[in-house]
């Protein structure tokens, strides 16, 4: 075998499994048009855990800003000793 029989053999065997796999392909069927079930089925496979990440979005507490668990905390604070009933 020379190259080009080479090349023969493989075009062809390219050309069977592109053939087969246009026989193997279903129609397009947009989502709307699908049943309520293989909508739901196609939105779990798109939808992903987040992981060790929170989605929650945090920003710091801003330290000019009243506080009241924090003034409650510390007690002697502004003359109230809350620890001793007078």
């Amino acid at each position: 075998m020379n190259g080009n029989d080479i090349k023969n053999v493989n075009n062809a065997k390219n050309e069977d499994n592109i053939k087969n796999d246009i026989k193997k392909k279903q129609p397009f069927i947009p989502l709307a048009k699908q049943s309520k079930q293989k909508q739901k089925a196609y939105h779990a496979a798109k939808r992903s855990s987040w992981g060790s990440l929170n989605p929650v979005t945090r920003k710091p507490p801003n330290p000019k800003a009243y506080n009241r668990a924090k003034r409650g905390s510390r007690p002697g604070l502004h003359g109230h000793d809350r620890t001793s009933e007078d």
